[in-house]
Parts: C-alpha cells; sequence; structure tokens
C-alpha cells in the first residue's frame, strides 16, 4: 500500500516535470501505481487503525 506521504511525493515530483517513468524508478513503485495517482481526482483516504 502506498502511504499518504508517497502520493504527494509522487504530485510534486510530476509538477517539477518528472515523467512517470522516472518516478516510478526513483520511488521504487510501478509506473501504473504512479499513473493510477496522477489521475485520481482527490486525495487517497487516510485509513486509521481499528
Amino acid at each position: 500500500m502506498v502511504t499518504f506521504e508517497t502520493v504527494m511525493e509522487i504530485k510534486i515530483l510530476h509538477k517539477q516535470g518528472m515523467s512517470s517513468r522516472a518516478i516510478a524508478r526513483e520511488l521504487g513503485i510501478s509506473r501504473n501505481t504512479v499513473k493510477r495517482y496522477l489521475q485520481a481526482k482527490s486525495e487517497p483516504p487516510k485509513y486509521t487503525p481499528r
């Protein structure tokens, strides 16, 4: 599962002009994961412990 901090880092790196492939390589996650969070319209839900 990708953390909220990772999602924010994906968005920041993308705004700086980095490609999805470069972001994925930098963060050690798949390109599809990067694309999924870039295409998301809202922030990911914050999960709380039970």
